[in-house]
């Protein structure tokens, strides 16, 4: 797939019902993250950062708080929904240097 096309369908996806894997909700779990909140600020939240890590995976950076970003890794499936595979706030100085 073309990283335009990629790109197009996360953007549509992500305003779109998502599928959580069983690790990330893991994950939302053992950090004190609700997941309804984490997709308001999916569906809100600025993308200030994208990467592709393999063939349809991709990490993504949301503005989050003042000083902080939610690092999502998100799978497009054949079927072109996104799966939420893991999730991990940082520090937002990591991603300006």
């Amino acid at each position: 797939m073309e990283l335009n096309e990629s790109l197009s369908l996360i953007k549509r996806g992500l305003n779109e019902e998502v599928i959580e894997s069983k690790h990330f909700i893991d994950q939302c779990r053992d950090r004190n993250l609700n997941i309804s909140s984490v997709k308001e600020v999916i569906r809100n939240n600025e993308i200030v950062g994208i990467l592709k890590q393999e063939v349809d995976l991709y990490k993504i950076w949301f503005l989050y708080e003042q000083h902080k970003d939610l690092n999502i890794i998100v799978r497009i499936i054949p079927d072109q929904r996104l799966r939420l595979v893991t999730i991990f706030p940082c520090y937002s100085e990591r991603r300006k240097r």
